[in-house]
């Protein structure tokens, strides 16, 4: 899948100069900036699904002379999951307190609307964009993710005092199994005509994933829990010239078990780019490997076969289950194959192989 540059936008800004302003001085420690004028212009790393993104440049007259600031407005939109925290307002919050325990280097916020129905960040100098990663960037990205996880290692207590942070296994978990449920009701009852029901098996190993959802997530929460970015893959991962990495888009930070950001990021990454730099292979043995030096934590093969498997089922169920009814058949027919791959079989596997107890 390739991607072009967002079209330069002629509507109003969410914020306003005085807000701009305010957020500058605070974040320069400056009081005699002074924004007069907003000019937009495009950025080349903003992938669907993460909002309005829009890249600006504030110019600013202050006691020193005039000022330039090459800045990124972005817009959440919607929530999460109906019943949990907003997208914004889990990333703001992200942000104002619990960004400075992050062992990764993120954008650095200037400005937010309180409830985060927008953020202004930092634009990072310069980029490398995802479809031309190497195998470098991608063990760079996978040694950052090992930072994290290593962090917050076991203190799913500790995090839980942010109230703000997605918690999908336990505290949010009904919402998540009752969204799946509503999605393929829909699939199959105000959709009839699309592709996915002219594939018994395939409906039925969707009935039996939501249905046992449960034990899905049992199995998952044996393992100790972390703090996760939610959504990292390459697309959220910005790399400048000097080959420093920038996380983005925090709005689904959750607690829970390390390997749903590893799954996560390589199915994606398959989905996105489909070839990939590196194989699956070492990007996992990359990880365990760092994880074991780190934490000192060591999966016995056949156990991480199982947490994989139940990984990539929790991460279908929550992800896709309830987006299936709305794909239409265009998309079934031109991306099939990438579907069947990435997806599709993978899931059905899992589930033969973890839920097969249960019709």
């Amino acid at each position: 899948m390739t991607f072009t540059y967002p079209i330069l936008e002629t509507r109003p800004w969410a914020f306003s100069l005085s807000e701009l302003t305010a957020g500058l001085r605070q974040f320069t420690g400056e009081p005699s900036i002074n924004v007069v004028e907003v000019q937009e212009h495009g950025i080349p790393y903003q992938r669907p699904g993460r909002g309005r993104i829009r890249g600006f440049r504030a110019i600013c007259e202050s006691d020193d002379g005039p000022r330039y600031f090459e800045m990124v407005v972005k817009e959440p939109r919607g929530v999460t999951r109906a019943g949990t925290a907003s997208a914004g307002w889990r990333e703001v919050s992200f942000y104002r307190t619990l960004v400075d325990q992050i062992p990764i280097t993120v954008p650095d916020l200037v400005a937010a609307e309180p409830a985060g129905e927008w953020m202004v960040l930092d634009l990072v100098p310069g980029w490398l964009l995802p479809e031309q990663w190497t195998d470098h960037e991608y063990k760079l990205a996978i040694d950052q993710l090992v930072c994290l996880h290593d962090r917050f290692w076991g203190l799913a207590e500790d995090l839980s005092t942010y109230i703000w942070l997605s918690r999908p296994l336990d505290a949010d978990f009904e919402v998540y199994r009752l969204a799946a449920e509503i999605g393929l009701q829909r699939l199959k009852i105000y959709n009839p005509d699309s592709l996915l029901n002219r594939e018994p098996e395939l409906i039925s190993n969707l009935e039996r994933l939501v249905k046992r959802a449960g034990k899905v997530a049992a199995a998952l929460r044996t393992e100790k829990a972390t703090l996760l970015h939610g959504d990292y893959w390459p697309g959220n991962i910005i790399i400048n010239p000097t080959g420093k990495l920038y996380t983005i888009d925090w709005q689904r930070t959750a607690i829970g078990p390390a390997i749903l950001d590893l799954v996560n990021f390589i199915k994606l990454s398959q989905w996105f780019f489909e070839t990939l730099p590196i194989s699956v292979e070492e990007l996992v043995q990359r990880y365990r490997q760092g994880m074991a030096k780190a934490v000192n934590v060591q999966w016995r093969d056949d156990t991480w076969e199982v947490l994989w498997d139940y990984a990539l089922l929790w991460i279908f169920l929550a992800d896709w289950s309830d987006l299936l009814a709305n794909i239409p058949n265009s998309l079934l027919s031109t991306q099939r194959q990438l579907l069947e791959t990435v997806w599709f079989e993978p899931v059905e596997a899992a589930v033969e192989r973890r839920l097969k107890d249960i019709a």
